[in-house]
């Protein structure tokens, strides 16, 4: 390969930000004493930037210290590391050829504890969708040859029995349940003992990482990422988000998604501790804000505008909060207005993808000036708008956002999938800009955009402009087929229950609309709902509007 000096320069760049930015943050410092400092590159070497690399320089560090509290309590940086290790020897005491561990758990130690000892056991890790059909569970099991399943009891039913003979099938959080005699994972760490003559690899093999698409129907696309060796895109995030050592914080992003799981990794790295429940209830929730008087919030939008509906008069106590990172769904100016009027303008917003992480961050300043940013381009980062034919387009011109980075998947585990590539830069599916300051603004998914008679329409805008509309809770625009136009706006939306919300009509939403967008935005239909039905990350689910086939 000839040599390059851009890509030189380029990497030379993006490390260049990303040294300083460790100790910036406090990822690595020398307060702590020089024995962490000094273990953390052998540290490094052995684990990489992992979930074990984290438990490790953590327990090193800070034993003692709260790295979580969940709904089964708590566990300090000690207590999780020696629980991550105890699976990761009974992982190895197995006598796998290689372990393909998959993991089907709700937040909590029951996904934070595999994806520890994935790293110490040199495993392959399949994070898999807690909303996941018993069809969709075990095409992934089938298709990713996983052969130990670590699961939630509440979703045992899911598994077809014959797989207990077939594989090691752990039960990750016990309610109490049936669960068919299965081994328990708190039973596993509660009896190190009965692996102590087992030995862990001393430098483990680096295997994947792989999370599942979000695709409701058919079997969920693994999409491989690799351990990451230097994550320079780490510099955008902590640039941005006054995110630092030694916080505490609560995550109510989901683990098994991408955006949960980067915020782990960076929360353990930081040594904070981590606040989560299994099942998010937005009073709850701003309770844990208040007794624990927490420092940040790792969240989506449909995540917190709950918190701010359930607490209309501010009872909870949430002036703490230095900052709320938010990824997973797109930013709205009236999210944004109604996020700042309950916690004060601390939203930062995180862009990117399962299949390509992060793509560009924008600080709580930048969101308060202009709500629909997408911020500017990640460290370490290479993006390009191009356009159908693999053109790059103009400042300022939408087309389809195209990127890569070290921390990019590789490829999906199912090899017939296609990567939609152009000079090794990767399609995120969205559509998008870059104004002249060099900020990416995204106005849609690719898929999403649909053609009324000969314009283009993006059901994105006419969610956001409804949004704003008083009575309305909730909205959702999609499109459906049209015999004239081929194809047009429809609109599901959810009312206020009050004398605003009983005001809303049809005609009223399509008035709304028809003040602030084009004629061919407008909606022909407008579909009344008690709720718009949302998958585990709180995605909305368009094949379970009515109205659509």
């Amino acid at each position: 390969m000839p040599f390059n000096f851009s890509d030189l320069t380029f990497h030379t760049a993006a490390l260049s930000r990303f040294i300083p930015q460790l100790f910036k943050s406090g990822i690595i410092t020398h307060r702590d004493g020089i024995t962490p400092l000094l273990k953390a590159g052998p540290i490094l070497s052995r684990y990489r930037f992992t979930t074990a690399r984290e438990l490790e320089q953590g327990y090193i560090t800070c034993p003692e210290r709260l790295a979580l509290i969940d709904d089964d309590g708590t566990l300090t940086y000690r207590q999780l590391r020696n629980n991550a290790q105890t699976l990761a020897k009974h992982l190895r005491s197995l006598d796998l050829s290689e372990i393909r561990l998959g993991v089907m758990a709700r937040n909590g130690r029951g996904i934070i504890t595999p994806l520890g000892a994935k790293g110490y056991a040199g495993a392959h890790i399949f994070l898999l969708n807690v909303g996941s059909s018993p069809e969709q569970l075990a095409g992934c099991i089938e298709e990713n040859n996983i052969n130990v399943l670590i699961i939630d009891d509440e979703f045992i039913d899911r598994l077809d029995p014959a797989y207990h003979e077939r594989i090691a099938v752990i039960i990750g959080h016990d309610s109490g349940a049936e669960h068919f005699g299965l081994p328990t994972l708190d039973g596993i760490v509660k009896h190190a003992e009965a692996v102590r003559d087992i030995r862990l690899p001393k430098y483990p093999k680096h295997g994947h990482i792989v999370l599942m698409s979000s695709g409701t129907t058919g079997i969920p696309k693994g999409i491989m990422r690799p351990e990451p060796t230097l994550p320079v895109v780490l510099a955008s995030i902590v640039e941005n988000i006054p995110w630092r050592a030694n916080q505490k914080v609560q995550m109510t992003a989901s683990i098994f998604h991408t955006w949960g799981w980067a915020c782990l990794n960076i929360a353990l790295g930081l040594r904070n501790t981590i606040v989560t429940r299994r099942v998010f209830d937005p009073a709850a929730a701003l309770d844990d804000i208040q007794r624990y008087q927490l420092d940040g919030l790792l969240s989506s939008p449909v995540f917190f505008r709950q918190m701010v509906e359930v607490d209309p008069d501010s009872a909870y106590d949430t002036s703490s909060l230095k900052f709320i990172a938010s990824a997973g769904h797109a930013l709205t100016p009236e999210i944004v207005k109604e996020t700042h009027e309950r916690f004060g303008p601390i939203l930062c917003n995180v862009y990117g993808s399962t299949e390509l992480a992060l793509a560009s961050t924008a600080s709580m300043e930048e969101v308060a000036k202009d709500p629909t940013i997408g911020g500017k381009i990640a460290s370490g980062t290479k993006l390009r708008i191009l356009d159908e034919e693999g053109n790059e387009v103009p400042r300022g011109e939408v087309g389809e956002i195209y990127l890569t980075n070290s921390t990019a998947l590789i490829g999906y585990t199912n090899p017939k999938i296609p990567l939609h590539k152009v000079d090794g830069l990767i399609s995120i599916g969205d559509l998008g800009y870059i104004d002249p300051e060099g900020y990416l603004h995204v106005v849609g998914r690719a898929d999403d955009m649909i053609i009324v008679g000969g314009e283009n329409v993006h059901p994105q805008s006419v969610t956001e402009v409804l949004e704003a509309m008083p009575g309305i809770a909730e909205v959702h625009a999609g499109g459906v087929e049209d015999e004239t136009t081929f194809q047009r706006i429809a609109v599901w939306a959810v009312t206020t229950r009050d004398a605003l919300g009983n005001a809303v009509t049809a005609d009223a939403i399509r008035a709304w609309v028809r003040e602030n967008l084009a004629d061919h935005s407008v909606p022909r239909d407008v579909h009344f709902l008690d709720k718009l039905p949302r998958n585990a990350t709180g995605k909305v689910v368009p094949r379970l509007l009515h109205g659509t086939d």
